[in-house]
């Protein structure tokens, strides 16, 4: 167990810093594509006819993707979390096993143990989620897509609750000891 507890680790602290690293990519790109999209309005050929307001977003989509990490530590904040987003392994902690392992007294606190040992790994999926949803909503707004904005919308909430996985986690379990 302790083997796939350590990859799962692995994994979350890669995307960990992938994050913030595509966010930044973003923001140049979206930055460059603001000022290609300003100085092709000025042209005859102007593909934003009739939609002048993209190299405006374009710009405003630059700051929120330099700025990304702290957008999604307010949003977890205004979820009830406490994380701060950040790189590496500022999201969690490498989790160990103990010699008891996961299991606990309850069917709850087993899964609340699995979640703690895994949280790493869900806190670092749940901000990819979060920015490939600002990512896709970017395309929408474009006619790139056809998803709908609410789609969006829904998955950059989902994906701040996975930033939140063991409060949510903790939360549902009582709610679930309630009921039985």
């Amino acid at each position: 167990m302790q083997g796939f507890v350590d990859f799962a680790a692995e994994i979350g602290i890669a995307l960990a810093y992938l994050v913030p690293a595509f966010a930044y990519l973003a923001a140049i790109g979206t930055f460059l594509f603001a000022g290609w999209g300003f100085w092709q309005q000025a042209q005859p050929a102007n593909p934003f006819r009739g939609k002048p307001w993209i190299p405006v977003l374009s710009l405003i989509l630059s700051g929120v993707f330099a700025a990304f990490p702290r957008i999604l530590t307010l949003a977890s904040n205004s979820g009830g979390g406490s994380v701060t987003v950040g790189t590496g392994g500022a999201f969690g902690y490498v989790p160990s096993v103990g010699a008891g392992g996961v299991l606990g007294a309850t069917p709850a606190e087993t899964i609340v143990n699995v979640v703690q040992v895994f949280q790493g790994f869900f806190q670092a999926f749940g901000a990819m989620m979060a920015l490939l949803a600002v990512f896709a909503w970017w395309s929408v707004v474009r006619g790139a897509s056809r998803r709908g904005q609410g789609g969006c919308l829904v998955q950059f909430a989902f994906g701040v609750a996975l930033i939140n996985v063991l409060p949510l986690s903790r939360l549902l379990a009582t709610l679930f000891r309630a009921n039985t």
